[in-house]
């Protein structure tokens, strides 16, 4: 399959907007847009952590949690500080990191369960102990991620 591509300068955009025009009814169709979100997607979130640039392979982050004026970005076995905001990280990431309260982020393709009680809202992860109170303002969003993912009964 041949791709033409075409780039057009526009003074009114603030952020580039990719469009992708396909013909209806292809076989690759599927393939071509699942190559070029993965593409644009990015794979690894890069911190500063004491002056030190690390990587953190995406599908490795369990939940990003702000206190004070450094985040913690959470793995199963490992924790990872930095000072940029919770807000610039989140513009960083994927869809599939979801808020889960004013200062959290979660990945809910690392999310195990979400139970709700009186006492609060807790999920769990996959393969870690770790967990994380859910704030009541954000439970409903969350649920229904997790529900289309199919996560949630």
């Amino acid at each position: 399959m041949t791709v033409r591509v075409r780039i057009e300068q526009d003074d009114q955009l603030t952020t580039p907007e990719v469009v992708l025009r396909v013909p209806s009814r292809t076989s690759q169709t599927a393939e071509l847009v699942a190559a070029l979100q993965a593409a644009v997607t990015p794979q690894q979130l890069r911190l500063s952590q004491r002056g030190q640039h690390v990587s953190v392979p995406l599908t490795t982050i369990l939940f990003c949690e702000a206190a004070g004026h450094q985040v913690t970005v959470h793995t199963a076995d490992q924790m990872y500080t930095t000072r940029e905001p919770l807000y610039k990280l989140a513009e960083q990431l994927p869809g599939q990191f979801v808020r889960a309260s004013k200062s959290a982020i979660l990945n809910s393709n690392q999310v195990a369960s979400l139970t709700k009680s009186l006492t609060g809202n807790l999920v769990k992860f996959q393969q870690s102990h770790k967990q994380l109170y859910v704030s009541r303002r954000y439970y409903g969003d969350l649920k229904r991620v997790l529900e289309r993912k199919g996560k949630l009964g």
